[in-house]
């Protein structure tokens, strides 16, 4: 795979201006996305973000753990945002969007520092589950962001890729 950094525009001209259009290592079409959180990062720097933020190897280990499971289902785009409160520019969460046409914000907010999960699900769309990880913010009525899914250990990671996925089938539809 390789991986090229820039603009949707830049990548698009440099694209054209090299004849590229497949990517050489898998015979795939390159795909150049024009709407990501950020540029996009590779996985290493991902890691070095989480890292960098967490506040134990444990809880980085669960953050990355849950972020490689969220890319393992396919058609995600993850990748923190930028602010102007920190040294290197990016925000304390990695979002994660669904990868096609985006209608909503971010389907889920990972806090790496303690492996907070924050979902675009209300109490309604999670009654069914009765799943114990899952904890409600106090927001008012309306608000699409509720569940609350901590990762504090390997189930809690299993049940927030569950709430993922069904974050990804409601902006879907």
């Amino acid at each position: 795979m390789r991986l090229i950094d820039g603009t949707p525009q830049e990548i698009a001209e440099f694209l054209r201006l090299t004849g590229t259009d497949e990517d050489s290592d898998s015979g795939a079409p390159v795909e150049v996305a024009t709407d990501t959180p950020v540029d996009a990062l590779e996985w290493a720097q991902i890691s070095d973000l989480v890292n960098g933020r967490a506040r134990s190897a444990d809880v980085a280990k669960r953050v990355l753990d849950f972020l490689r499971g969220v890319v393992d289902l396919g058609d995600v785009e993850i990748g923190p945002g930028t602010s102007e409160r920190t040294p290197d520019g990016l925000t304390d969460y990695v979002m994660v969007h669904d990868a096609g046409i985006r209608r909503y914000g971010a389907v889920a907010y990972v806090k790496p520092r303690n492996g907070g999960l924050t979902l675009r699900l209300t109490k309604e769309d999670v009654t069914d589950l009765n799943e114990s990880h899952v904890s409600y913010r106090d927001v008012r009525p309306g608000h699409q962001y509720v569940v609350n899914c901590p990762l504090r250990d390997d189930d809690s990671v299993k049940a927030a890729l569950k709430l993922v996925q069904l974050a990804l089938t409601k902006v879907r539809k």
